[in-house]
């Protein structure tokens, strides 16, 4: 495949949606290059890519993607095997409902609870959600971190209120993956498709599975041991860790080749 015909992947390291596109990616061994961009970046970047407003964003044959749900949904189409969805009609809508699931009612609360209690650590904070940033600028973000914790609390509604709630969801999150598992380990059918890996990617910044493709340095850190127990309580825990130990495969990202950079984003030093 010639270089200029590869999928482009623009993510954040940490982010668990992110981890739903690159998963899909891997799994159906697609080469492709990644951007990874330091927050809050991104927030700039997605729309002069057409793509929204965050990220994941992925460029396929030309055609700017963003959603997680989204480019899986293009992946399915475009690189068919090894699916993610499910042959079977009713197991398909299955499937996809709970990836919608997960998607709305797990996702943005379990980042509200991790968020919530990083903020108490700001080395930790960064060196998590901001693994590139070094030298000069982790300095500068250190002493400004008020400030950034504030944006983050703006950006993603992050107060007491919330993060009670969060709790509350992230806990019938877990009650739904306790219903929905199946006697072969799997939410539905008796294989992997796009609602395990969709639990497993939204899951991953608490369980910190070894397969992770980054650093996860909150990995055991004691101010996520309440999330860790909520999770492990449910079997999400280990669940989420023998998925990604059964599924999350080698990586099929290329290294660009060296200059070459998407002139719209050359001055971005993450881009």
């Amino acid at each position: 495949m010639a270089f200029a015909t590869l999928p482009v992947l623009w993510h954040l390291k940490a982010s668990h949606y992110n981890e739903k596109a690159r998963w899909a990616l891997d799994h159906k061994c697609v080469p492709h290059i990644r951007r990874a961009v330091t927050p809050p970046r991104h927030r700039a970047i997605a729309p002069r890519l057409n793509a929204g407003r965050t990220f994941p964003v992925l460029v396929l044959d030309g055609v700017a993607i963003g959603d997680s749900t989204r480019i899986i949904e293009a992946l399915e189409r475009r690189y068919p095997e090894p699916p993610l969805y499910p042959a079977d009609p009713d197991d398909q809508r299955r499937a996809l409902e709970l990836e919608e699931f997960f998607d709305k009612e797990l996702g943005p609360d379990v980042r509200r609870v991790i968020f919530d209690a990083l903020f108490a650590d700001p080395d930790l904070f960064l060196a998590t959600l901001m693994p590139d940033l070094g030298g000069r600028r982790r300095r500068a973000a250190l002493v400004a971190f008020p400030l950034l914790r504030a944006g983050f609390r703006a950006a993603f509604a992050i107060d007491e209120q919330t993060v009670d709630l969060g709790w509350e969801r992230v806990h019938a999150a877990c009650e739904r993956f306790h219903t929905e598992l199946g006697p072969h380990g799997y939410l539905v059918g008796e294989s992997f498709t796009v609602a395990d890996l969709t639990l497993a990617a939204l899951t991953s910044p608490a369980a910190c599975p070894d397969q992770f493709p980054y650093p996860q340095p909150q990995r055991d850190h004691p101010l996520l041991a309440p999330l860790h127990e909520l999770l492990a309580e449910s079997g999400l825990l280990a669940w989420a860790r023998q998925i990604y130990a059964r599924h999350r495969g080698l990586s099929s990202e290329v290294a660009p080749q060296p200059g070459r950079t998407d002139r719209r984003f050359a001055s971005d030093p993450d881009a």
